[in-house]
């Protein structure tokens, strides 16, 4: 199984080719326009499914399956208060939840982008003691935890940790976090400014079999965007 996201930065109709040659079986797109955006696109026809949520159709969150290895659809707990955070039913060579991410600030009930996700881990507790992904542009890092909000970076790591989930790149490279070598996000696109803020985390069950982590370049996809895309594969179950 190959898990692939990218924050595209909208105009992702413009930009899919470049995603193509992961041959992911899933692909969450932060930014990503609407279906409407690009019905006539022949990439858009190449797609298996393509399930699409946001208030402007310009930039939503997009997730996709390029074959039909798998199949994903809405789980009936959806709480629109999160917006940006979608629980799927996955199913298909194995089956899980994947919580498909893009922070937001837009409420002051979540008081920051963390804050978002650490009240929808909350929410959405049940889900997590099955098998789960949750993947996307977490907008935060460990090295924001002194900024006052509700909830801290580390407390959803350790929220998580306690449910058997933890982060795919962090067991891959045996970094800790918050010390993080490899950026997913270049502030402006400038490369003196690299953070690491997007993350595929998964359940002890699934990242047991985790066999390849990958982040793209900085010289192949600022071009594209100020974030790089995350590449997962595991082994079949």
């Amino acid at each position: 199984m190959k898990l692939v996201t990218w924050n595209a930065a909208m105009r992702f109709r413009d930009k899919i080719e470049e995603i193509f040659p992961y041959i992911a079986d899933i692909i969450v797109i932060p930014e990503c326009e609407a279906p409407e955006k690009w019905r006539n696109s022949a990439n858009l026809q190449a797609l298996n499914q393509f399930l699409w949520y946001g208030d402007n159709l310009n930039k939503g969150i997009g997730i996709m399956t390029l074959n039909n290895s798998y199949h994903i659809e809405l789980h009936p707990d959806y709480n629109k208060d999160f917006r940006y955070i979608i629980p799927l039913i996955v199913t298909g060579k194995e089956d899980f939840i994947l919580l498909a991410i893009w922070s937001q600030n837009t409420k002051p009930q979540f008081n920051s982008y963390i804050g978002q996700i650490y009240l929808a881990l909350n929410y959405y507790e049940s889900l997590l003691k099955q098998p789960c992904v949750i993947v996307g542009d977490w907008n935060s890092n460990k090295i924001f935890d002194t900024i006052k909000r509700v909830g801290t970076h580390s407390e959803v790591v350790e929220l998580l940790e306690k449910k058997s989930i933890k982060s795919a790149y962090h067991a891959y490279f045996n970094e800790e976090h918050g010390k993080e070598t490899i950026a997913t996000h270049y502030f402006r696109k400038a490369e003196s400014s690299p953070f690491h803020i997007d993350f595929l985390f998964a359940s002890e069950t699934i990242l047991s079999r985790l066999r390849h982590f990958e982040i793209g370049t900085y010289e192949k996809w600022i071009k594209c965007s100020d974030h790089v895309p995350l590449c997962a594969v595991f082994d079949e179950a």
